[in-house]
């Protein structure tokens, strides 16, 4: 198996409560194996990480975020945006969906006095 890893970054009140979801999908077949919710912290990462071990990785996709370098073994692991389009374009989408909802459910006036 083949995955592109990556994190996606929101907060709940302020900015100082934020939470990220990471998460790998299959090269593949597109699917998600496994993710987690947490700080964007190396031991979110590998909690994610140990999620996956069971599948045996063969080959790592992601960007250049460090703890992606720290964690993976350089023979399998290859930085670059040509393996990770798809799924930044799904983080993308996920992000303008969020919107919608939270706009939907939480509009503004039509008019400000």
């Amino acid at each position: 198996m083949r995955l592109k890893w990556t994190n996606s970054g929101h907060f709940v009140g302020n900015k100082s409560n934020q939470r990220w979801l990471w998460y790998a999908v299959d090269h593949a077949t597109n699917t998600v194996p496994a993710y987690v919710f947490g700080k964007r912290k190396d031991v979110v990462f590998k909690k994610l990480k140990a999620l996956l071990e069971p599948f045996g990785i063969s080959r790592y996709y992601t960007d250049d975020w460090g703890a992606y370098e720290r964690q993976l073994e350089s023979d399998k692991h290859e930085v670059g945006k040509r393996n990770t389009q798809k799924i930044e374009r799904k983080n993308l989408n996920f992000r303008t969906w969020i919107k919608r909802l939270t706009y939907r459910f939480n509009p503004l006036p039509a008019e400000v006095p």
